[in-house]
């Protein structure tokens, strides 16, 4: 089978777990034989066509005021006529179509069109080709890709004058063939706004990106510890929405009673600095900034569980099954797609979002008694097998063939 895969940005320095689930997924297909071109955005203009293993990479630079990647250093006044003309770029259609009448794949799937517009869409279908899109976050609603502040606020309630933005990606999205989404909560939002009428929809979750074989080398090295430290983890954005600050919050409420506690927090954002201000020297907290690799796996099999706490609705949140893939539980805000892969008391807890002494609550249980999350790992070791990157593979290939086959059929999580 031959699939083009486009995503919004493949360079896994410059995005997100949208990006990483695209990346993940190209090369899982590529691992099992079929032929994989990915189409994306770079900053510069002309076309370039790179190999990356086995995948082809087609990149460019589609006509705007900036490329998408660079969107959070625009002043407003740069941001909002971008966004007019990411609404039908023709340029992104002249070159997209191009490189579709290039490739002649069998499926085009669509994992984000920021910066590109559904313009990519409609590509496709001059060219005669089925299109899967998976909403990896919120874009085809709000302008700003998430639910997080303002804006985000008023795509979730559809206000009056957020409306125009969605309705017409909604009349444009007739062209998909099947719609998929990481978890129940984002693809039901989607659908009731109207979102893929004629589209079969599935939801099909993230891959943690190892294989089954990978996985049983991390659990066959993995060691539990049964000492009195309690080690936690937050692995993400530091941002307001991510809840980073009242984890640190919760944390520091329980420190002195829980003097075995210790929290990790690695990545970066626009609260690092006033937290590390904040928080300079505090015995129990501790930052890393942003980690890849081998520092990342370290923080992984090192700490006992892994804290996600976010307040706005996650799409899934691929930082829990990467934990589970190292046999860590989860402390997870009960919000967005996040409730449908923690298990209470078999793999993690939840916690009302933006509840800081709920939070602390869980956290200081834990450092009462460690025993609480260790005997937790061998159920997050099996969860994680839901999760490895052929499984997931496995699914898409199989949505595909039967897009092809013009069947399909709801599939419910």
């Amino acid at each position: 089978m031959k699939v083009a895969i486009v995503s919004y940005i493949y360079d896994p320095q410059a995005g997100g777990g949208a990006v990483r689930s695209a990346r993940m997924l190209a090369q899982g297909l590529a691992d099992r034989g079929d032929a994989v071109a990915v189409i994306t955005t770079a900053r510069e203009r002309r076309l370039r066509v790179e190999r990356e293993g086995d995948v082809t990479v087609y990149s460019f630079l589609p006509w705007n005021l900036y490329w998408v990647g660079d969107k959070d250093e625009q002043p407003m006044w740069k941001r909002v006529p971008w966004q007019l003309l990411d609404v039908w770029n023709p340029h992104a259609y002249r070159v997209v179509r191009s490189i579709l009448r290039r490739e002649r794949p069998d499926i085009v799937h669509v994992n984000k069109l920021r910066g590109l517009s559904p313009s990519v869409w409609a590509a496709a279908r001059a060219e005669g080709i089925p299109i899967v899109h998976t909403c990896r976050d919120y874009e085809l609603f709000s302008p700003l890709g998430t639910l997080e502040g303002r804006v985000g606020a008023w795509a979730e309630r559809g206000v009056w004058f957020m409306r125009p933005y969605s309705s017409l990606r909604a009349r444009l999205s007739r062209a998909v063939a099947a719609a998929v989404a990481p978890s129940r909560y984002t693809l039901d939002a989607h659908l009731r706004r109207g979102f893929f009428p004629r589209a079969t929809s599935r939801v099909i979750p993230n891959s943690h990106g190892l294989t089954l074989e990978a996985l049983e080398r991390v659990r066959g090295a993995s060691r539990v510890s049964d000492g009195p430290e309690v080690r936690l983890l937050y692995l993400g954005r530091l941002e307001k929405a991510k809840g980073v600050d009242l984890l640190c919050e919760a944390v520091a409420a329980c420190a002195d009673r829980c003097p075995n506690l210790r929290l990790d927090v690695a990545g970066w954002g626009t609260l690092e600095d006033a937290l590390r201000r904040r928080y300079d020297g505090h015995p129990r907290i501790a930052f890393h900034g942003a980690v890849f690799g081998e520092a990342k796996a370290r923080l992984l099999a090192e700490c006992d569980a892994m804290v996600v706490p976010s307040v706005y609705p996650e799409i899934f949140g691929i930082v829990v099954v990467e934990a589970y893939a190292f046999g860590k539980p989860v402390i997870a805000a009960a919000s967005g797609g996040l409730p449908e892969l923690v298990a209470p008391g078999e793999t993690g807890w939840l916690v009302p979002p933006g509840d800081a002494r709920g939070l602390a609550e869980v956290i200081g249980r834990i450092a009462d008694e460690p025993a609480l999350a260790r005997r937790m790992v061998p159920a997050c070791f099996e969860a994680a097998r839901r999760y490895a990157l052929e499984r997931v593979a496995e699914e898409y290939r199989a949505l595909y063939q039967a897009v092809l086959e013009g069947r399909g059929g709801e599939n419910a999580h």
